[in-house]
């Protein structure tokens, strides 16, 4: 009987440490009183996480995200030169355009910068080294910046340009959110086949650019293309 009480205490305690949420299961719950903070349920206690600064948390995805809501900003001044003064209040909106850096996925910030102009789509010379050797089986974080364009080819390529035989382009391409990873199908052009030996490429929105986790082609003699 004993054991029973101390338990309920304990239990009690805990409820009023974490919070007053009930978890019925394991899992991650909205807030309902505070959009930028979520209820972490495990073993049948409740935990509350915050999201970094300016994210909200979305139930539907199970993460925190950018808040799209804008931010209304109530200033008031008042007047003496009645007798009674008089107070007047305007509002101003300020859309969130600027995403805060600790927000994106860790792929943002660390990734190759890529600026070699022989992977763009207009160069028909094919004397450049193969992606075959130059990616690995292991996925790499990629940015193509400066001379080599900003993104992955959206449009088959005819083959032998970007400095190879197989020319690599992303089929059919579903541009993903801003801290949004989408899987994309990445095709080689080679011979006249347009989508040879496709690959699984991750494509992350970073705000102001993309990054791809690139893996070796299966084709010797290929490289992706950009645009």
């Amino acid at each position: 009987m004993h054991t029973v009480i101390v338990f309920l205490v304990l239990f009690s305690l805990i409820n009023c440490i974490t919070g007053t949420f009930v978890c019925n299961s394991d899992g991650m719950f909205e807030n309902v009183n505070d959009p930028n903070t979520f209820w972490h349920c495990a073993h049948g206690i409740n935990y509350l996480k915050h999201c970094p600064t300016t994210l909200v948390w979305s139930q539907e995805t199970q993460q925190c995200i950018w808040n799209t809501n804008p931010i209304v900003i109530v200033t008031e001044s008042s007047s003496s030169s009645s007798s009674s003064p008089v107070t007047t209040t305007s509002t101003e909106t300020v859309p969130i355009t600027e995403p805060i850096a600790n927000g994106l996925p860790p792929q943002c910030s660390t990734y190759t910068s890529i600026t070699d102009a022989t992977r763009r789509t207009n160069n028909t010379n094919m004397n450049a080294e193969t992606d075959h050797s130059f990616f690995s089986s292991t996925p790499v974080w990629v940015r193509f910046e400066g001379a080599a364009g900003t993104r992955l080819a959206d449009y088959s390529v005819p083959y032998n340009r970007c400095g190879s035989e197989g020319a690599g382009w992303l089929k059919h391409p579903t541009e993903p959110e801003v801290g949004e990873t989408i899987n994309q199908k990445a095709c080689f052009n080679w011979s006249g086949m347009s989508c040879i030996w496709p690959e699984k490429i991750p494509q992350t929105n970073c705000g102001d650019f993309f990054v791809y986790a690139l893996v070796a082609p299966r084709l010797s003699h290929a490289r992706y293309c950009t645009i």
